[in-house]
């Protein structure tokens, strides 16, 4: 196996297009001992470009090799984009969120990965670049294609970032997990939402949780029911009642049965919108 440090993006992608055997990107590299080896790894952890968090055009630019550490203690992250500074908190060690990254958090593509699931809460799409300087976007949940596989191929693409709009003054946006302990522990659940308020009721909402699927899951029944809603302990204990409906679960030995993660699935929702909508209420103040 060989293995080889990109000095830019460019050089990557050069890489990429000529390197045998078949080569890999990787940028943290928590995960690759439990996966297969490729013959050449192409490390980016060390390019400037992939490290961007900025607002521009109210658009907020976050690079793909960002680390959790990075996200969590960004200012603009912690305001804007609330739920993923959140979700960054909680992963793995302090030694892995400060070598991880948010691109390696959703191509790993496991279907609870915290960053992954407040990304798709905050609409995030990524943008992907290629051997031949073509460029794509999709929205963060369609990059996967199953359970642990990603539709992005680190053999002929990078992941270059992802944007989504920044919350404005009537919106918030939270994270919340349950584990069974605080650090080093797979969620039995986790949840996301981004929330507006406007004269007291719901405008718009996203909700996400996971593992329900292969993928961060939204629950669009839930959300068209809670549209128009007001804001208010009535309509959180509603919104208990109608996730933990609409999602479909399945138990696991490794994390629990079916009928508690149903239950956590609306416990957690109910909380996370809830958090979600006080943000929104404070930052119209």
């Amino acid at each position: 196996m060989s293995y080889v440090k990109a000095a830019n993006l460019q050089e990557a992608l050069n890489l990429l297009k000529t390197s045998t055997p078949r080569p890999r990107v990787i940028a943290g590299g928590t995960d690759l001992f439990l996966q297969d080896w490729p013959g050449c790894l192409i490390d980016i952890s060390f390019l400037d470009d992939l490290k961007i968090i900025e607002e521009k055009d109210e658009v907020l630019e976050i690079g793909s090799g960002v680390t959790h550490a990075m996200a969590a203690g960004s200012d603009l992250v912690k305001y804007k984009a609330t739920a993923l500074a959140e979700a960054c908190t909680m992963v793995g060690s302090p030694q892995i969120r400060n070598m991880g990254t948010l691109g390696g958090n959703v191509i790993n593509a496991a279907p609870a990965a915290d960053a992954a699931v407040a990304l798709v809460a905050l609409g995030a799409e990524g943008v992907l670049i290629d051997c031949g300087n073509s460029i794509r976007r999709m929205p963060v949940d369609k990059l996967y294609a199953g359970y642990n596989h990603s539709v992005v191929d680190c053999g002929s693409e990078i992941l270059l970032k992802f944007v989504f709009e920044p919350c404005k003054p009537d919106e918030g946006s939270a994270f919340v997990r349950f584990a069974a302990r605080r650090a080093l522990a797979l969620p039995m659940v986790n949840a996301a939402a981004r929330i507006r308020i406007k004269d007291g009721l719901i405008s718009a909402v996203h909700l996400v949780v996971a593992p329900v699927k292969p993928a961060p899951t939204r629950l669009l029944k839930t959300e068209a029911k809670l549209c128009g809603k007001p804001v208010g302990e009535e309509t959180w204990f509603e919104a208990e009642q109608l996730a933990a409906g609409e999602a479909e679960v399945r138990g696991s030995l490794l994390r629990c049965s079916a009928d508690y993660r149903k239950h956590l699935v609306g416990v957690l929702a109910g909380r996370v919108l809830r958090t979600a909508a006080l943000r929104a209420l404070e930052r119209k103040v």
